[in-house]
């Protein structure tokens, strides 16, 4: 993943998972840029690197049914 400035706190991965989840890239964007003061360009590879983790857990998921 990309380097940020600052870690992420628990809370903030959360609701940016969570506006991942509701489709709210914006959003998740935005919380990652306020957070971390890094620029749009890590905002963006980092959003879509953990929306790849989220499609590989739930084929993960679905395959374990």
């Amino acid at each position: 993943m990309v380097q940020m400035k600052r870690e992420l706190k628990p809370a903030e991965r959360e609701e940016i998972v969570a506006a991942v989840a509701a489709g709210d890239r914006v959003k998740a964007t935005s919380i990652y840029l306020s957070a971390t003061e890094g620029n749009l360009t890590e905002a963006q590879k980092w959003r879509k690197a953990l929306m790849g983790e989220r499609v590989t857990a739930l084929e993960a998921e679905e395959k374990a049914r």
